[in-house]
């Protein structure tokens, strides 16, 4: 019983760690417009720690923003899509890559295709709802014109965000999964 509660401490801990550097990763590269880490790293937690340590990391980050930012649209746009991450790479976590090439070519590809459809998620929410002080409304009134136009008016942000991630992930993804097999194994071993 000791060591179980002594092995879950520690995993609330490397949550608590996910959690500070998803938002500084994301705090340091503010300045560049859309470069961004914050996929990287929920996807590498989801991926070797798995859904008790990722889904923690991915809300206290977006509570976090909150606290910084304020609330806005952006908050259902979060909500959305960073579980959707956490939840596809603790899926493919569970899949047995035989090959590191495939391992490596599957999480490209699903970070960019998660990566492309921020773009759509945060401009389906930007068009439907609104903020203001007293709340959120949503806005029907021409919808698809709406969302076409907001989608175009981001697309050189998306592109960069998919361009990003997808050297982020085909140079950092694997190495980093080795590190972190490598420190959850000595935690394991540890208890």
């Amino acid at each position: 019983m000791k060591q179980k509660t002594k092995y879950n401490a520690l995993l609330i801990a490397v949550s608590a760690m996910y959690a500070a550097l998803i938002v500084g990763g994301k705090q340091a590269l503010a300045v560049l417009p859309n470069i961004e880490v914050v996929t990287l790293l929920i996807a590498l937690c989801a991926y070797v720690w798995g859904a008790v340590v990722v889904f923690p990391a991915v809300n206290v980050f977006i509570v976090v923003d909150v606290a910084i930012w304020g609330v806005n649209t952006w908050v259902i746009s979060y909500l959305i899509h960073w579980n959707t991450v956490a939840l596809a790479f603790w899926l493919l976590g569970k899949a047995c890559f035989k090959h590191k090439g495939v391992e490596i070519t599957v999480a490209t590809l699903t970070a960019a295709v998660l990566t492309t459809l921020f773009g759509v998620v945060t401009s389906a929410v930007d068009t439907l709802v609104g903020y203001t002080g007293k709340g959120f409304f949503v806005d029907l009134d021409n919808y698809f014109h709406r969302f076409a136009v907001m989608y175009v008016s981001g697309g050189s942000f998306y592109i960069t965000q998919i361009v990003c991630n997808v050297v982020l992930f085909a140079v950092a993804f694997l190495p980093l999964v080795v590190l972190n097999r490598r420190a959850k194994l000595r935690i394991s071993f540890d208890n």
